[in-house]
Order: structure tokens, then C-alpha cells, then sequence
């Protein structure tokens, strides 16, 4: 006769959603426990004397409750099926479309991963194209980068994630977007904008609400990279938001404090730092015998910017390769996307860019250093002389051609003639104003026009900013009839 044995615990106490265990002899870090009445936990520390259970159900725990370890550890399991698809970090939906429909055979990847080593990886030579012109040409992002999206409220941050989403449709690009802590509204409309723009189909969403519980909320980042890792070895390219890792640490200052960690800086723990870089180095361009593929990073914070000296922004500006500084009062003005230009770094996408929109990159950043040092000057004199006033009257059509609209991704090679285009004769008379009127008219003739589609098409074989300029010079006579 079979004797099954199973191995139990008894809470000792507990503290909101922190129970103490006793018992559970062969317990790990991350394995799963269920208490009698059926609420479920995880091991998030083991003591001398006791075990530490972080509850992921609410309901009351009491005193001497019988707990149970269950077979499977902390995971989720993963697969195609989740394209399409909203869930909460142990993978249950919350899109209200009914259960996940996966084979039995799915793999379950445990949440909690290390960091794939140094020989795993390969120099980031591709670029991530994000549809934007004022990225992709000023500050580049390569495939396999960690770019940290930091700015006030109210800076258009969200809108800009959800354009650098649906701006991969058709590129063979997946999209895990996680939320953490965010109100259920934000969840359904995020879902919506994201369904009306056929971007739905190569998404997967991971979120959880203000409402839920704090050890579910911390798990959302954790479950995003697992999802991630999935395609990635898979060998595709994954782009991964994190929206935002300042409520992901609050959340995480909560629950140390609360199991009696010693507070640190602005009452972090100790460790906080290891938890976010342990989280950000998943992220990467991985070789062919670890999967191919790559995990594009974009984690989000939102500062006061008054002070950037903060301990989680400066955390994560150690961590990452670059920012990009979103600011309300840009946003106020009407420039779209809203990205300080002098005070944003990619430190990583310029080795990924063509030779043409480097070149044209630093032309442009030339004259918006030397506008930005003439124009106080030119605020204490009437008359500018002629070179100034071509610089000052460079940058307005630069920032100009710099506006997007949301929602309207502009091809590469679009981008870079619109940016070369105030060098050239065609603007050497005419003002923001004119461009502003005109630039549909001229994204469209690049596109279509059978005289200037070819020079569109031309443009990655140029070599120098110089050559794209010729070539442009010769398209002035065809758009001055066009623009008529």
C-alpha cells in the first residue's frame, strides 16, 4: 500500500498579506503554497525559525492554518497563445475574452530568471526603427537596448509607447507591454486603442490594478521579461515595456517595510537596486545558440524635474543605455513627441545607424546647438545679420519637420529627407510656417510622385549627407510646381 506523504506548514502570524510559517522542511525560495482554504502564496524568504509568504489571493489568514506546498513552482505558462491577449502576472486573463486556449504540453517558465551571461550575447549592430522621426534619426535606439522613457506627468510619455507599438505592425516585432498598478480604465483603454489600430495581434499585455495585491503588483515586470524570454529564443525580436518602475519600487519599498527590512535611502531597501538591474540585464541581443532574437527595454519612470538627483531615476539611468527626457512644458508648446533633444543620450543606437543619417544627425545638432547660443543674442538686437538668421530660421523648420502627429509612422527614409530638406535651396526663403502647411504634401510626393519616389528609394545606398543633398537639389524644381 502507497503511503502519499506531503509536506505542510502552520501559520505562526501574519501581517496583511505577509504570512510567517512554520514548518515546510525542504521549502525553496519561489515555491508555490496554498492554505486550507485555498488562498495561494509564494515563499519570498526562508529563516531560521520560520518562512516568509508573500499572499497573492486576498482573504484572512489565521493563526495555526494549514498550508500545503503545492508540485509547481512560481511560473506562468507561455506560448503563442498569449498574443492578443491581457493577463494578470500568474496568467490569468483579465481581458474578459474567456480562458487562455494552450496545448497541455506549454511550457511554465518560472518568473524569477537569471540574467543570461556575457557569452550569450552579440555587439547590437541592428536598429530599432520606431516610426519616429526625432528617434530614429537624432537618438537611435538599437535592438537589444535598454532606453529609459523619464519626464513629468502629463509629457505624453503613454502616447508615445503606444505609437512606438503600433508603429510594429508588420515588422515581425513582438510587444509585451506591462502595467504596473495601473487603474483599471487605463488597462481597457490601452486594450481598445491598441485593438482599433490592428496592434493587438502581435501584443501581449501584462497588468495588474491599483487594487490588487502588492506581491501580485511586484510580479508584473517579472512575468513581462519571462514572456519576453519566450520569443526571444524563439529568435524574435521582442520590444518590452515597463510603465513604470518608480510605482514597481514603491511597491517594493512596501512589502520590505512591511517584513521589517532595513530602509535605506528615502526608505528603499538595501536591495533595491539588485531587483531593478536583475530585472533590466534580461534584457539584450542574444546569439544564435542562445536563441537569437533580442529584448528591446524601454523602462518608464515618471520624475519631479526639478530634481533628478531621486534614488530610483538615478538607479535606472545607471542601469540603462540612455534616456530619453520627456518634458510637459514641450508637450504644452505643441512639439509631439515631447523629448528634451540636448538633454536626451542614446549611448548604444548610434553604432546601429546608416552612415547618411549619421552624418545628418550631427549636422542637425550643429545648428540646434548654435540657434539655442544666437538666440540670446538676437533678443537684444533688431537687425540679425544673414547667417544668424539662416541658423535661427534652420532650427524652426527642423523642429518642425521633428512634429508627429500620434498614430502616423513616417518611413526611414522619408525621415532623413525631411530633416536634409532645410539645408537645401527649397527653404532658403520660406519658414516654419510654409513647412508646416506643406509637409503632408511632401511626405507624399516622396512616397508617390513618379519623379521623387526614386530618389526615396535611393537613399539607404548614399554614403555621405552631402550626396543626399545633391540629390535633393535636383527634386527643388519638382516640389516648388508641387507646393504652388
Amino acid at each position: 500500500m502507497n503511503i502519499q506523504t506531503q509536506e505542510v506548514g502552520y501559520a505562526v502570524s501574519s501581517r496583511d498579506f505577509l504570512v510567517y510559517l512554520d514548518g515546510l522542511p525542504t521549502i525553496r525560495v519561489n515555491d508555490l503554497v496554498e492554505s486550507e482554504t485555498g488562498l495561494r502564496g509564494w515563499v519570498n524568504s526562508i529563516f531560521e525559525d520560520n518562512v516568509e509568504v508573500l499572499m497573492l489571493d486576498e482573504g484572512q489568514v489565521v493563526p495555526k492554518q494549514q498550508f500545503k506546498r503545492l508540485p509547481s513552482r512560481l511560473g506562468i505558462p507561455v506560448g503563442d497563445f498569449l498574443l492578443g491577449r491581457a493577463i494578470n502576472p500568474l496568467g490569468i486573463p483579465i481581458d474578459g475574452k474567456g480562458l487562455l486556449f494552450r496545448a497541455k504540453t506549454g511550457p511554465i517558465l518560472e518568473l524569477d530568471q537569471t540574467a543570461p551571461p556575457v557569452e550569450s550575447r552579440q555587439f547590437i549592430t541592428n536598429q530599432f526603427l520606431t516610426g519616429i522621426t526625432l528617434i530614429d534619426t537624432l537618438i537611435p535606439i538599437g535592438r537589444g537596448q535598454r532606453e529609459l522613457i523619464l519626464g513629468d506627468a502629463h509629457s505624453g510619455k503613454s502616447g508615445f509607447l503606444i505609437d512606438v507599438v503600433v508603429n510594429q505592425k508588420n515588422t515581425g516585432v513582438i510587444c509585451i507591454i506591462a502595467l504596473v498598478g495601473k487603474p483599471t480604465i487605463t488597462v481597457r483603454n490601452l486594450i481598445d486603442i491598441l485593438k482599433a489600430n490592428q496592434a493587438l495581434s502581435y501584443t501581449v499585455v501584462v497588468a495588474t490594478s491599483s487594487s490588487d495585491p502588492a506581491p501580485l503588483i511586484f510580479l508584473t515586470p517579472k512575468t513581462a521579461f519571462t514572456i519576453a524570454e519566450y520569443f526571444q529564443k524563439k529568435g524574435k525580436d521582442v520590444l518590452l515595456l515597463l510603465d513604470d518602475l518608480g510605482a514597481h519600487a514603491k511597491i517594493y519599498r512596501e512589502i520590505a517595510l512591511l517584513g521589517n527590512k532595513s530602509p535605506g535611502k528615502e526608505s528603499y531597501p538595501g536591495d533595491i537596486f539588485y531587483q531593478h538591474a536583475h530585472l533590466i540585464e534580461r534584457a539584450g541581443n542574444f546569439l544564435p545558440q542562445a536563441g537569437g532574437g533580442s529584448i528591446t527595454a524601454l523602462p518608464v519612470i515618471e520624475l519631479n524635474l526639478d530634481d533628478f538627483t531621486t534614488l530610483i531615476p538615478t538607479n535606472l539611468m545607471s542601469m540603462t543605455d540612455g534616456h530619453l527626457l520627456f518634458k510637459s512644458s514641450l508637450h504644452s508648446q505643441g512639439q509631439t513627441p515631447a523629448i528634451d533633444i540636448s538633454l536626451s543620450v542614446s549611448r548604444v543606437g548610434r553604432q546601429t545607424q546608416d552612415q547618411v543619417s549619421s552624418f545628418l544627425s550631427t549636422r542637425i545638432r550643429q545648428v540646434l546647438s548654435a540657434a539655442a547660443d544666437l538666440e540670446t543674442i538676437s533678443r537684444f538686437s533688431s537687425e540679425l545679420p544673414t547667417h544668424t538668421q539662416i541658423i535661427l530660421r534652420r532650427k524652426e523648420l527642423i523642429l518642425e519637420f521633428l512634429k508627429q502627429e500620434p498614430l502616423t509612422p513616417i518611413p526611414k527614409q522619408i525621415q532623413v529627407i525631411l530633416l536634409a530638406l532645410p539645408f537645401t535651396s527649397l527653404f532658403q526663403d520660406k519658414n516654419r510656417l510654409f513647412a508646416e502647411q506643406y509637409k503632408k504634401i511632401i511626405i507624399d510626393s516622396f512616397l508617390n510622385h513618379p519623379q521623387l519616389a526614386p530618389i526615396t528609394k535611393s537613399v539607404p545606398k548614399l554614403k555621405s549627407d552631402e550626396e543626399l543633398l545633391k540629390l535633393l537639389e535636383k527634386a527643388v524644381p519638382i516640389l516648388l510646381k508641387l507646393l504652388k
